[in-house]
């Protein structure tokens, strides 16, 4: 019996977690995965972004009755029931100082040789600096008011759900989180300690000894990315990282990591030299949203690495795994995707199989297929892929065989949100010089931005895009070919509403156009 359980800590973490929900609805990551995220900058734009995300993804995912060779969504993805709590914010009210936390103006008159220390561990700003946006790029902030975390209370209890019936090692845990920030350089370590995951006694994850019912793994997120600050936007901030801090804060939690014995089991460490910029500063709350990039999808496959080891490990399971580039260029080939050499090959042809497939379905069903719903039946009748799947049985009051009817609107809905962020997401990834994963020149028009709908091509005009959205060889096919070897070749019979099976034949179609297109696919 075997439970996965992500926790994303800080900003990096809950970017982390977004291309992991991406990569769970291309047909990726293991069948279940329980998550939830630690930040106290409740209204950071990233954190908003991936939470809305999952909750679109769970929806979708039960409205979406998948059928044929339909893998996407394969992933339960689970988070703590209703309303319970899904992002620990460490502080239960607005305005949070460290002073008001350790009771600092108290300590002053009971206890003053106490406050002396605490002055000398922290200055005055970081003992009275609001910490409502997160340790701004502080971590030794961040680890004494995350040293007590609520075990018993949601998210923390959706951890522990079940404890006692699982064996050494089967409660699979993976932290992932910065290591030159604030929030998750400082949650990181802590939560990765011996005692407040890996053996607490308490909550019974003990089993003696060295043996414990936990397998503790964590993803290390070096610096990767770039941001300019200027002086307007910086104006009365009084405490801020910068880009400049984040080779001595790496170097300083390198050294750490090195010399403290923690919990974890294996480390993943990740990172990248090319600072590519990813957004504007923004100290946090809702003006920081990042845009995506390729080291936190490669970050969310070192947790399915993680995930999919084998169930009976040796006893002495000690690993540390570096994931770094050879040259500029980051293709298909060279991503880091499994510890398991000899089964690389074929993971690479899946990973690039299943990214393809559902960005080519999100693009054409976006596009064409929103087209033609908004035609009535008897004018897309012509189209041998629509009469055939809907021609034969069509009754225009029922929603098991009118793709139009009202019923499927939900399910339309839900779909159109998570997929224009499936491509939001995969195109930001596409820097136009080092990343040749998806090609977003192919795919849209106009800036890629937070928050802005995609200006997507129109494939009928031009019908040469979809060929060439997968960069690397292609038999560059154009849309006719998608219509014919894919759309006419799609044939769903299953007895399930008119909206799925609308969205398996694009699917479906995709996956056949890809098999036609893309060389050694």
């Amino acid at each position: 019996m075997l439970k996965n359980v992500l926790i994303g800590i800080g900003g990096t973490g809950s970017r982390v977690i977004e291309s992991v929900i991406h990569l769970c609805a291309a047909g990726l990551g293991p069948d279940k995965l329980h998550i939830f995220m630690i930040d106290p900058d409740q209204g950071n734009g990233n954190l908003t972004r991936t939470h809305t995300l999952i909750k679109n993804y769970i929806d979708l995912r039960n409205k979406f009755q998948r059928r044929g060779n339909n893998k996407s969504f394969r992933t339960e993805i689970i988070i703590p029931p209703g309303d319970k709590q899904f992002v620990w914010n460490i502080f239960e009210e607005s305005n949070y100082t460290l002073a008001k936390y350790i009771n600092y103006d108290n300590i002053v008159k009971t206890k003053p040789e106490i406050a002396d220390l605490a002055n000398v561990l922290f200055t005055e700003k970081e003992l009275n600096t609001s910490l409502n946006k997160g340790f701004r790029g502080h971590p030794s902030i961040g680890a004494v008011v995350m040293a007590d975390p609520p075990m018993e209370e949601y998210p923390f209890k959706m951890l522990w759900e079940g404890i006692e019936s699982f064996g050494a090692n089967e409660l699979r845990v993976f932290l992932v989180g910065s290591i030159f920030g604030g929030t998750g350089a400082a949650g990181f370590p802590t939560l990765g300690s011996r005692q407040l995951i890996k053996f607490n006694e308490s909550m019974q994850a003990s089993l003696g000894g060295e043996q414990s019912r936990v397998l503790l793994g964590g993803a290390l997120v070096l610096p990767y990315f770039s941001f300019s600050v200027d002086s307007v936007s910086s104006a009365g901030e009084p405490m801020f990282v910068t880009t400049g801090d984040f080779p001595i804060a790496t170097k300083a939690a390198l050294q750490y990591y090195n010399d403290k014995q923690l919990g974890f089991d294996q480390y993943y460490f990740i990172g990248d030299s090319l600072a590519q910029k990813v957004g504007d500063f923004s100290t946090g709350s809702s003006t920081q949203q990042n845009k995506p990039h390729y080291i936190e999808m490669v970050s969310a496959l070192a947790g399915f690495d993680f995930f999919g080891q084998p169930a009976q490990l040796p006893n002495n399971n000690k690993k540390y795994f570096l994931a770094s580039r050879e040259t500029e260029k980051i293709t298909w080939n060279v991503l880091p995707l499994t510890r398991d050499n000899t089964g690389l090959t074929e993971y690479k042809r899946k990973f690039k199989a299943a990214i393809a497939d559902f960005t080519v379905f999100a693009y054409a069903y976006l596009t064409y297929g929103k087209k033609e719903l908004n035609r009535t039946h008897k004018e897309v009748s012509i189209e041998p892929w629509y009469s055939e799947n809907f021609g034969r049985d069509f009754k225009e009051d029922n929603h098991l065989y009118n793709p139009r009817h009202n019923q499927n609107s939900d399910l339309y809905n839900v779909a159109d949100h998570f997929l224009n962020a499936f491509l939001y997401w995969i195109a930001s990834i596409d820097d136009g010089e080092t990343v040749f994963l998806i090609d977003s020149k192919k795919l849209a028009s106009g800036a890629i931005a937070p928050n802005k709908k995609l200006e997507l091509f129109d494939p009928e005009t031009n019908i040469g895009n979809i060929g060439e959205l997968v960069k690397g060889d292609s038999m560059h096919k154009t849309f006719n070919a998608f219509r014919i070897e894919g759309l006419q070749e799609a044939i769903i019979k299953d007895n399930i509403t008119a909206g799925s099976k609308y969205l398996n034949i694009f699917y479906d179609a995709a996956t056949r156009f890809n098999t036609s297109n893309l060389v050694n696919n």
